[in-house]
């Protein structure tokens, strides 16, 4: 993948998260958190093909819904795109730090042979995915665990602006 693609992903992931946004009166009440992958590991790492990349930025809103984008290559070394919603819940009173996450969406990028390891898939690597995240952030700082179902798991760093 050359690092023009991956600008271009990340933008259009951008205008995408700002196009279906929801309009909230106080802008101070809107967070933006962008993360990088630190590490990913798979199940069967003798078929992955590349180094894993992964680049992301959501949007918060007061009430924890969040609007996101992100772009991976996927263990068979596909550029991978997923458009998703989600929620984030800090479960612990005495914990506020720790956090849970679910992100469900449309993902594009499995191709050919490779769509059909995906649960909710259809033609032109196009399907549905979910991903629950534990995390802690302390500040502005951030760092998550993405479980990628049954696959591996990505190992996440963000910051919060």
């Amino acid at each position: 993948m050359s690092v023009r693609n991956l600008i271009a992903s990340i933008l259009l992931g951008l205008l995408c998260a700002v196009a279906v946004a929801e309009d909230v009166p106080d802008q101070d009440t809107i967070t933006w958190y962008v993360q990088v992958g630190a590490y990913t590991h798979f199940s069967d790492d003798e078929k992955y093909e590349e180094a894993p990349l992964f680049a992301g930025v959501e949007r918060q809103n007061e009430k924890k819904t969040i609007i996101g984008f992100s772009v991976f290559n996927n263990s068979f070394g596909d550029m991978t795109q997923f458009l998703y919603w989600g929620k984030q819940w800090n479960p612990w009173e005495n914990h506020r730090a720790l956090r849970i996450k679910l992100t469900i969406g449309v993902f594009h990028g499995y191709e050919g042979e490779n769509q059909d390891v995906t649960p909710i898939y259809w033609g032109d690597a196009w399907g549905i995915g979910a991903v629950p995240t534990f995390g802690y952030q302390k500040n502005r700082l951030g760092f998550d665990l993405g479980l990628l179902g049954n696959s591996g798991v990505v190992f996440l760093v963000g910051y919060e602006f």
